[in-house]
């Protein structure tokens, strides 16, 4: 099935005011919020530098033209600057982002982007001796209150009798950790389970004809 084939037709005038069937490209679906927080739909997939939805629709339904479910599956509406970029390309994009601001410092965007503050940020860590998780808080703060944070790592004992470490330690983020984190990040994808893909394929035909 072609994705673009179920999106539903609308009339519309063109500039001699005649009428002309167009295929509507903004429609849009979306899976329900309780189908998509299901665990028994999905798996975890992390990206390899180099695939796309239809790499990716290849390997799991053995069909690139199934792209559309990754990308449902995932509340994906813009692949070009939804899908994590390779590493060629997020250099590229890195320098034409910020040309203007590293030219400014007479730098390369690179070099700015790697030496420029994007925030400050306070991590706080804290593990419990009965289940030994480590729970993680990070915090946006002001220069000011980084400065005078000083790094430590504290036992605490509870009234239950247990006992609580709290770690906490600082970071100053640059505009290419934020950029590169966040591109990073993209990459911890869900796939849905080949076993729904053809009911998926149904639901989406009657989504876009009703």
């Amino acid at each position: 099935m072609l994705y673009f084939d179920t999106l539903p037709k609308i009339l519309t005038p063109d500039q001699n005011g005649k009428y002309i069937l167009l295929t509507n490209l903004m429609a849009r679906g979306a899976l329900v919020e309780d189908l998509q927080n299901n665990p028994m739909l999905f798996y975890k997939y992390s990206m390899q530098d180099g695939d796309t939805p239809e790499i990716i629709a290849e390997k799991y339904y053995s069909d690139p033209y199934k792209y559309w479910i990754v990308l449902y599956s995932n509340q994906i509406l813009d692949p070009l600057w939804e899908w994590p970029l390779p590493y060629n390309q997020f250099s590229g994009y890195i320098a034409n982002k910020y040309t203007t601001e590293a030219e400014a410092e007479n730098k390369t965007p690179l070099e700015y982007t790697q030496t420029t503050i994007y925030r400050y940020e306070k991590i706080t860590k804290t593990k419990d001796s009965y289940s030994e998780n480590v729970t993680e808080t990070v915090s946006p703060v002001s220069f000011t209150e980084y400065s005078s944070l000083t790094p430590s790592n504290n036992t605490y004992d509870l009234p239950s009798g247990l006992k609580c470490e709290v770690d906490i330690s600082k970071r100053a983020v640059t505009i290419y950790d934020y950029e590169y984190e966040k591109n990073e990040a993209r990459r911890e994808i869900k796939i849905m389970d080949s076993a729904y893909a053809s009911q998926m394929e149904q639901q989406l035909k009657a989504i876009m004809g009703s």
